[in-house]
């Protein structure tokens, strides 16, 4: 089971990068659009953690999309989570 938790935080985290990426956001704007610390965005972005909903709605919401569209981005990149 923890193998799979990884493998969804890992996906998720690289989905949010690429999504900075290609906003060309820092992690400190990312953090000032999301009310997100630049510490967890970064732990999150290496797949160190398994953030909660209520994080990934607000960085989603940052992004200017739903959770959802969130997780089918990374779920698109990643090949399923």
């Amino acid at each position: 089971m923890d193998d799979i938790a990884n493998d969804i935080s890992s996906t998720i985290g690289r989905r949010i990068h690429a999504e900075r990426t290609v906003r060309d956001w820092s992690l400190a704007e990312l953090a000032e659009h999301s009310g997100v610390s630049k510490a967890m965005l970064s732990t999150i972005e290496r797949g160190k953690t398994s953030p909660t909903a209520a994080l990934l709605v607000r960085i989603a919401s940052a992004f200017g999309m739903t959770l959802s569209t969130l997780i089918a981005r990374a779920e698109l990149q990643g090949g399923g989570i």
